[in-house]
């Protein structure tokens, strides 16, 4: 009877301690999930996203297979998708929410965690198509500057042919008005000596 009274008052007195001290029979992971969270959403909220990240990421390394892994997990893709983050990446995001689903039941985040990986999904093939058009438009630009360099050279070319051909025309007037003054001084000095045998001799 002694004995039977003993054990209630054991369970009795283990019942007290885990009502007054609540992580008594909890795993490590459930233990440590509060205040992981709520250093990262701390983190979120003074606009340090890559602290937040880490702080996160280090806990879903550290307890991998485990539901708070895969919570860890879904806070992770949230805060990244986040407009305000200027690291945001849906790549990232889709990675995170990949380890989620990967994560054992039960899981809280299912229906949201699905809305944000197609909202990540969107997000990147828009981002590529932004980089590929923007990728277009230099590419072009490069040919339109190529072409206008082109040009610019044939001007160039074309001015400096002309010049030139102006110069050589210009030379050529020059010599033939040499040999036109040559010829008319050797036309009035065979006059003179027309004139001179022309005249008797006294």
């Amino acid at each position: 009877m002694r004995c039977r009274a003993c054990t209630g008052l054991a369970l009795l007195g283990v019942g007290v301690a885990c009502a007054t001290h609540p992580g008594i029979g909890r795993s490590a992971p459930a233990r440590s999930w509060p205040a992981t969270l709520s250093a990262a959403e701390l983190s979120v909220d003074d606009g340090r996203y890559t602290d937040a990240d880490t702080t996160l990421a280090n806990f879903a390394a550290r307890y991998t297979g485990t539901p708070e892994s895969g919570e860890s997990n879904y806070w992770r893709a949230l805060f990244v998708l986040d407009p305000r983050n200027e690291h945001r990446s849906g790549t990232d995001a889709i990675q995170a929410l990949d380890a989620y689903f990967a994560s054992p039941a039960p899981r809280e985040h299912d229906a949201e965690a699905s809305v944000l990986r197609r909202t990540a999904v969107a997000l990147t093939t828009l981002r590529a198509a932004n980089q590929e058009a923007t990728s277009e438009v230099d590419s072009a630009r490069t040919r339109a500057d190529s072409l206008r360099t082109h040009a610019d050279s044939a001007r160039v070319a074309g001015a400096s042919r002309d010049r030139s051909k102006d110069v050589e025309v210009q030379r050529l007037r020059d010599s033939l008005d040499k040999v036109v003054t040559q010829l008319t001084q050797t036309t009035q000095e065979l006059e003179r000596i027309k004139k001179r045998l022309a005249t008797p001799q006294p």
